[in-house]
């Protein structure tokens, strides 16, 4: 296996929105198929929460889907995805003992609705026990839990995480967590009491992408606060604050070499254009957020974080 555990995670990632489907050069390195974790709402049973979990030689991987774009193409219809809008837009900061601080509610439903077991089967939380039980009969993977997500599926990770390092039998389980352009999850008291637990964290955030400066704070800079309002124009502001060690791209490139794509500038010239309507930044906006072979996140986790990885090459391997 040639890539590292980072760039798996991206994969894991890209693959919770279609767990069937599987990109050329962008294995996960699953011991088995995974196993889906799909929950319906309340209102009109719509399955706008999804999460793969599944093994890898290096511990239990969990991935959550991030919110249905647009013109999805598989079984969801406009409804789902409209749903899944207004759950993101429910942003709502509310006190929750589960987190030490105020979570966004409609993340905090979603979180709900996965982690515990349903009527539709067993949750998040029985599913990573099952892989950890097996792995110790098997012994094909470690005891580590790896927690990733792209979008709302970033923020989704990190709640996942904190109830992860609460849970009483997985004191001796490390907790890491790779989220990928994902939305704010909580305000300052979360933020802070996220910091003073044993999780390791990275965020993967590219300049111009708007969704990682969501939802509204006093923090979110003007252009991605001009873009949220387009959307959304009724969107309430907060005190949402990120976690984790933020990774982002290097420092503009020389003369001569290529630029970051979704890098701001032409977010800012579409903004700065009279007339220009939401329509005109859709292109861009998606660009900047998209995970897909070739994006700015693509090309930015691991390969472009400005030090040489070796990968997850062995000394044998490289030799080779």
């Amino acid at each position: 296996m040639h890539d590292c555990m980072k760039r798996r995670l991206l994969y894991a990632s890209s693959q919770a929105y279609q767990p069937g489907m599987q990109v050329h050069g962008r294995n996960v390195g699953w011991i088995e198929a995974p196993f889906v974790v799909r929950r319906e709402t309340a209102i009109g049973n719509r399955q706008i929460d999804q999460a793969l979990v599944g093994r890898t030689p290096e511990g239990v991987v969990v991935a959550f889907r991030g919110s249905l774009p647009p013109f999805f193409g598989d079984a969801h219809d406009g409804w789902d995805v409209v749903l899944d809008w207004l759950n993101d837009a429910f942003s709502l900061c509310i006190e929750d003992s589960h987190y030490g601080g105020g979570v966004h509610f409609g993340f905090a439903e979603s979180m709900r609705r996965l982690w515990s077991d349903a009527g539709s089967g067993p949750g998040v939380r029985t599913a990573i026990q099952a892989m950890l039980d097996q792995s110790l009969l098997d012994r094909k993977a470690r005891r580590h839990l790896f927690l990733t997500g792209h979008s709302k599926g970033g923020a989704l990770a990190n709640l996942a995480a904190v109830r992860a390092a609460q849970a009483s039998e997985w004191t001796d389980l490390p907790v890491s967590v790779a989220t990928i352009a994902a939305a704010r999850t909580g305000n300052a008291d979360f933020a802070a009491s996220y910091e003073r637990t044993r999780i390791a964290c990275l965020r993967y955030e590219m300049p111009g992408d708007v969704v990682p400066h969501l939802p509204l704070s006093p923090a979110t800079p003007g252009w991605a606060r001009k873009i949220a309002k387009g959307v959304f124009p009724r969107l309430a502001m907060g005190d949402y604050r990120p976690v984790g060690l933020l990774v982002t791209p290097p420092p503009a490139p020389k003369a001569g070499h290529q630029a970051w794509t979704g890098s701001r500038r032409p977010v800012r010239r579409l903004l700065d254009r009279r007339g220009s309507g939401l329509e005109a930044l859709t292109p861009a906006i998606l660009t900047a957020h998209a995970i897909c072979p070739g994006s700015g996140y693509d090309r930015l986790i691991c390969e472009g974080e400005g030090f040489t990885c070796d990968h997850g090459e062995t000394p044998a391997r490289k030799r080779a």
